[in-house]
């Protein structure tokens, strides 16, 4: 059954490349230019395209007259398409560690060479098996996940709770600031939300007796048993939840008249849809807080990784909520990523942070982000050095980079130990 997986995943990326064609691979980076010699990369990775989460009888039905993208899969699991971008994903990660140096054609890791773990849902599992096969052909990679199948792992999900006094004094003020520093955007993005759905007439509205939504009916509160986990209402969650689902459709159908309904939404009105779903994470995951509490588990994991000698390649496999808050903790401020709708954590959206060697002799980390834009993930391109995913350089916080735009090694170990210090501190009760 190993073998099957693999041999169905390279007769559709070869079906692809017949259809769509091949460059020749060939470059080499700026930093091995300059003298930086790759010798391990961690990735952190949200999963590829998958089917929305909100499925039959929700609030997507009610919101809008329109006929949905007709899924032949559950909610919440990778479709083909998504399939198809993340083994292309993984490829052209096998043709750039091989032009650096790192990796040789045709590689087999030899034990504790490289490792991959994923949350236990079927999106993430799916997404670091294609990508193991894109970038690993012919090695038998096995992708860890701890739980059964769709039960989520506390290591990439646990609860959005302030659960010590400290985290709330932290993190209280946090949700109403980001809101009212974005009120009047997000009433231009519910006009948009508005006009692809033909909000007016639908039985959502009907409902309500309400021609627009409005962001005047937000508010902010504290549930659960114990009063302490932070969370929002109000139409601006509504067209959140929603927003899910246009995405997705976004995504898996590249003909805009089928995706938007025949509505004419310009890019800047796509963007306004992205900029929901952003939006509503944004308030959550973008709380300091709420980004300490649930990413010092993944940092200590990318640390002890960095520290192996032996490794090389380290895949783990999460969410956008995982991108996003590790942006957050590493001090990436107010950042937005260019060619795409969801401009926080980018589907199938990964943050690398490679170990180079200088000719100086001192270890370096080169951190960015990288990901297919709207173009390559919607026509489902072929990606190698000649047409490579994007990428952003993240700035990380106190820590300065070289002349070359790389960071210390030393200084991004600080980092991580200044980053655990801090989560003792604001955890102790």
């Amino acid at each position: 059954m190993k073998w099957s997986f693999k041999y169905l995943v390279s007769g559709i990326v070869w079906l692809f490349v017949l259809l769509i064609g091949f460059n020749p691979i060939y470059a080499a980076t700026s930093f091995t230019d300059k003298g930086y010699t790759l010798e391990q990369v961690v990735v952190m990775s949200r999963h590829g395209i998958r089917t929305p989460l909100a499925g039959r009888g929700t609030i997507a039905e009610k919101i809008t007259p329109h006929k949905w993208h007709q899924w032949s899969i559950p909610p919440g699991h990778l479709t083909l398409k998504g399939a198809v971008n993340e083994t292309a994903f993984g490829q052209y990660f096998q043709c750039y560690l091989e032009d650096e140096g790192l990796i040789p054609d045709n590689w087999i890791p030899g034990d504790g060479e490289v490792s991959f773990y994923a949350n236990s849902f079927q999106r993430t599992i799916a997404t670091a098996r294609y990508f193991s096969v894109g970038m690993l052909p012919i090695a038998d990679v096995q992708v860890e996940h701890k739980l059964g199948l769709d039960l989520p792992d506390p290591f990439f999900i646990q609860p959005i709770v302030y659960d010590t006094p400290r985290l709330y004094e932290l993190g209280i003020a946090f949700p109403e600031k980001y809101f009212e520093s974005s009120r009047a955007k997000s009433q231009t993005m519910l006009a948009s939300f508005e006009k692809v759905t033909d909000f007016q007439h639908s039985e959502y509205a009907r409902e309500k007796g309400i021609q627009h939504l409005s962001v005047d009916d937000f508010q902010i509160s504290l549930k659960g048993a114990e009063k302490n986990r932070p969370s929002f209402s109000g139409s601006l969650r509504d067209a959140y939840k929603v927003s899910d689902v246009l995405i997705m459709q976004y995504y898996e159908v590249a003909d805009n008249k089928q995706a938007d309904w025949g509505t004419g939404l310009t890019d800047t009105e796509w963007k306004d849809i992205g900029d929901i779903m952003s939006s509503g994470l944004g308030i959550v995951c973008e709380n300091p807080a709420i980004a300490l509490r649930n990413t010092h588990n993944i940092l200590d994991y990318i640390d002890k990784e960095l520290q192996d000698s032996n490794k090389k390649f380290t895949f783990l496999c999460g969410h956008d909520t995982n991108l996003i808050m590790l942006m957050t903790v590493l001090g990436a401020g107010d950042y937005h990523v260019p060619e795409t709708i969801v401009d926080k954590a980018p589907i199938g959206g990964k943050i690398v942070f490679e170990k180079r060697r200088g000719q100086d002799g001192e270890l370096y980390i080169n951190a960015y982000m990288i990901y297919q834009n709207d173009r390559q993930i919607r026509n489902c391109e072929i990606l190698d050095l000649n047409n490579p995913p994007k990428r952003y350089q993240i700035t990380l916080s106190s820590i300065e980079r070289n002349a070359d735009g790389l960071y210390r090694y030393s200084d991004f170990q600080s980092l991580l130990k200044n980053i655990s210090e801090k989560y003792q501190y604001y955890t102790e009760k």
